[in-house]
């Protein structure tokens, strides 16, 4: 059975103690082993992302200095229709 952004939240664990060193509070974008971007929040990831990348393909998560804060955040944007003006 394929596990969808498996992948991705497996680089995400790699790196993540790292980049919430410059990036606490703030959500990473990943697609592949592939950085896309830190965004303030997931309205403007979507914003920035979803014209080019397919819903889906993209894991987007917070960024914490917290190790208890750790959480796979997983969403599908599209299946359930939101407004991101």
């Amino acid at each position: 059975m394929k596990k969808p952004l498996m992948k991705e939240y497996r680089y995400f664990l790699s790196i993540q103690r790292e980049l919430a060193q410059e990036h606490d509070g703030k959500l990473v974008a990943i697609k592949g082993k592939e950085v896309l971007g830190i965004f303030a929040d997931y309205r403007q990831a979507a914003n920035a992302l979803y014209a080019d990348h397919e819903y889906g393909t993209v894991l987007m998560q917070p960024l914490s200095k917290d190790p208890e804060a750790l959480a796979a955040i997983i969403s599908t944007p599209g299946i359930v229709p939101v407004s991101c003006k």
